[in-house]
């Protein structure tokens, strides 16, 4: 058999080059670009068969009023007063950790709080109520009624409930 006769696999390609196996599927990319593309329009595909069939039964502006009034509404819920857990990084020193603290406060802040990293708390070790460590020499336990008061002064715009567990930190 010669390579003109010689059967392709679905995994060879066509060989011409252009990137397709025999099924018209394009072939692995290592960067996953054609992947993407083949999703997206697998989804038009299937968004138009929806829309067809959609449009029979219900008008446009009533699809762009649904999603204008769903907005509006969640817009208006996230006024309200709300309790989340929420990761607050605390610099001491320079020494960074990650403190889980039960906070309430207006909705939008909150979103913001939770979806937008901000910068570290910056607090002094004259803020803070501290212990000797009783596992670890050179280490310290700091309270956390302290930690709360010391977190709360400086985020005014939610209140700290309470604050989960605290690491140890080295001196």
């Amino acid at each position: 058999m010669t390579d003109d006769q010689k059967p392709i696999s679905p995994r060879e390609g066509t060989g011409d080059g252009n990137g397709v196996d025999q099924n018209g599927h394009a072939r692995r990319a290592q960067n996953g670009e054609e992947a993407k593309e083949r999703f997206f329009d697998g989804a038009k595909r299937v968004w138009s068969v929806v829309w067809s069939h959609l449009r029979k039964y219900v008008s446009v502006p009533f699809v762009v009023m649904l999603l204008l009034s769903s907005v509006l509404w969640y817009a208006k819920k996230l006024g309200h007063t709300y309790q989340t857990e929420v990761p607050i990084m605390v610099d001491v020193a320079g020494r960074q950790f990650e403190v889980n603290c039960i906070v309430e406060g207006q909705g939008t802040r909150l979103f913001a709080r939770q979806h937008y990293r901000s910068r570290p708390v910056e607090l002094r070790w004259s803020d803070l109520d501290v212990s000797p460590s009783a596992r670890n020499d050179g280490w310290v336990v700091i309270s956390p009624y302290s930690l709360q008061n010391a977190i709360s002064s400086r985020n005014t715009d939610i209140k700290i409930l309470s604050v989960g567990p605290i690491p140890e930190i080295e001196l």
